[in-house]
């Protein structure tokens, strides 16, 4: 992608890969020439880029993400933080790589000025795996919404924005939404899915226990507050109208009874 602004002076700007859109983990290419008023290069101009606002997925202005990182590929160096104060090389041109690796998944909003005098804007955005990629997140993200295990789809929490649940747990910048026994099993229903039995449960967890749902794929897995997961296999007990179920614990593997009441994260289930 290139930008070229029509001026007396001039300073070029491509982008590459021409999407302005990557993964936390990624970098985006950025190669600035900037060329005088007789379009010949300008060499050693002075190079000023401002990070000047991140904000979320609703457009709220985010002040605690992270700094961003500047690889100056021209000059062999790097940098962290807002500000940065480059130079051109002979044949005026910058080449940067520029990423957010510790960002909370916002767009960031940059400033580049060339000799204090010819200037651009331009937007990126990096994205997070704690976040699913839908409108309703407040992150833009990238978690995917389902595992392949079994032959089956484990699809990922759901954000409360998709279907208030009867609790809500802000983790990693998202509310999630946890429901009783009743609420978990008719949401699946809505979806033409369905809770996992006992075993398909302990099967997926022993497979994808916490650490790695959360590590490997953004799943908002936390100690007591977000890892006991409704199964939809029923135990009978005498002294309780309905059926217990069985849950299971995500981060300790534990296998517990919960009455319908209770209200815990779930996953639902379909054939793939």
């Amino acid at each position: 992608m290139e930008f070229v602004i029509p001026s007396v002076d001039n300073m070029v700007l491509k982008i590459e890969p021409k999407s302005l859109i990557a993964k936390v983990n990624e970098s985006i290419k950025l190669l600035i020439t900037v060329y005088d008023k007789h379009g010949k290069r300008l060499k050693f101009s002075d190079i000023e880029i401002k990070n000047t606002m991140a904000v979320d997925q609703h457009g709220e202005v985010r002040k605690d993400s992270g700094l961003i990182h500047i690889e100056d590929i021209t000059h062999k160096k790097s940098y962290d933080g807002k500000y940065f104060f480059l130079r051109s090389d002979v044949n005026g041109e910058l080449e940067l790589k520029i990423s957010d690796p510790h960002g909370i998944g916002v767009k960031n909003f940059f400033q580049i000025i060339a000799n204090n005098y010819v200037s651009k804007t331009f937007n990126v955005i990096f994205t997070v795996p704690t976040s699913p990629k839908i409108i309703l997140a407040k992150m833009y993200g990238h978690m995917p919404d389902f595992i392949l295990f079994n032959g089956l789809k484990f699809r990922r929490p759901i954000l409360s924005a998709e279907r208030l649940g009867d609790q809500v747990n802000y983790l990693l910048n998202e509310d999630w939404a946890k429901f009783n026994w009743f609420n978990a099993e008719a949401f699946c229903k809505s979806r033409n899915s369905r809770l996992p039995t006992k075993d398909e449960l302990l099967d997926f967890y022993n497979a994808h226990p916490g650490d790695d749902l959360i590590g490997n794929y953004g799943w908002p897995i936390v100690e007591k507050f977000f890892s006991m997961f409704w199964t939809s296999t029923p135990k009978i007990n005498m002294y309780f109208p309905d059926p217990l179920h069985f849950h299971i614990d995500f981060v300790t593997g534990k296998i517990d009874q919960g009455i319908v009441g209770n209200i815990f994260p779930f996953i639902c289930v379909e054939d793939n």
